[in-house]
């Protein structure tokens, strides 16, 4: 609600301003059909996503305290939201194989949980219930160490908040990846103590919360990013490579959306320092690199041209 009212008073002002004959602000002259398609996008996911959770909070409420709901049902308005996922990645092919696969972790994931809790099945232990988390939280903080290993030897440009929810983030996975190894110890070593529950129940909350953090620095700047840019997609030049097909693009720099980051501005690694990142950390190889200076084969003649 917050956010819908600011953008409504933004573009009030904006549309305002932009009839002045006086007025020298380059944002109210720009069309706001851009920022009011991402605007829209941007509120009916985060609206939807709100909903569920919402839902599910009432939904398990009502089961842990009355009994009388099965955890399937408790589990529908997540359901629709991971079946959601898997769908448009397999369907509509518009997310990585990585994503499509850490949905279907955590469909695995819900799908066991449910087995366990609503038919008692006790063979199926808790250890074997949460390794499809585990797993999904290890491919996150994976994929979170790359992203700032990247901005730190230069290939991805994060804001300052951006950098700062990273970090919280990875605080975030870990705690939950922490929280699911002592739940199993814990379930193992029976009885458990009172200590051990008291650090489950501190553990849980501090994990939400840094990720809330985290998710609450990125819209902050993505929101200032919409006020200064008014939702226009940056221009950014590719670099030309003359084959013998002819023209192609080559990777160069540019703009990518990142789960959890939003747009990350991004450029390839000069490949002279390639040896030197190479001896700092043997991941860097991971990165793309850029030659200035590519060599050709025409006509079985060896040129160099160097590209703008």
């Amino acid at each position: 609600m917050y956010a819908t009212k600011a953008l409504s008073t933004f573009i009030t002002q904006a549309n305002t301003n932009r009839q002045r004959s006086d007025s020298t602000d380059h944002i109210d002259r720009t069309e706001y059909l851009p920022l009011l398609q991402r605007s829209l996008k941007f509120g009916i996911k985060t609206g939807t996503i709100s909903l569920a959770m919402f839902l599910f909070e009432i939904l398990l409420f009502v089961r842990l305290s009355f009994g009388r709901m099965s955890f399937a049902l408790v589990f529908l308005p997540l359901w629709i939201i991971v079946l959601g996922g898997i769908l448009d990645g397999i369907i509509c092919k518009t997310q990585h194989f990585l994503r499509v696969f850490s949905w279907t972790l955590l469909f695995s994931f819900m799908v066991l949980l449910v087995i366990r809790l609503d038919h008692n099945v006790v063979a199926l232990t808790w250890k074997v219930v949460f390794a499809p988390l585990f797993i999904l939280l290890s491919i996150v903080t994976a994929a979170l160490m790359y992203i700032l290993q990247g901005h730190h030897v230069g290939y991805y440009k994060l804001t300052d908040s951006q950098y700062a929810a990273g970090l919280l983030y990875i605080f975030a996975t870990l705690s939950a990846m922490l929280l699911v190894v002592i739940f199993i110890v814990a379930d193992l070593m029976r009885p458990t103590v009172f200590r051990t529950i008291l650090f489950l129940e501190m553990l849980a909350p501090l994990g939400v919360a840094l990720f809330c953090l985290g998710a609450y620095a990125v819209s902050r700047d993505e929101f200032e990013r919409l006020l200064q840019y008014g939702g226009q997609a940056a221009v950014h030049p590719k670099r030309l490579v003359l084959g013998k097909s002819g023209w192609t693009v080559v990777e160069s720099e540019g703009v990518t959306w990142m789960p959890m980051f939003g747009e990350v501005q991004y450029e390839p690694l000069d490949i002279r320092l390639r040896s030197k990142f190479l001896e700092l950390c043997p991941c860097c190889a991971c990165y793309p690199y850029e030659d200035e200076e590519d060599v050709l084969i025409v006509g079985g003649m060896e040129s160099q041209r160097t590209f703008t």
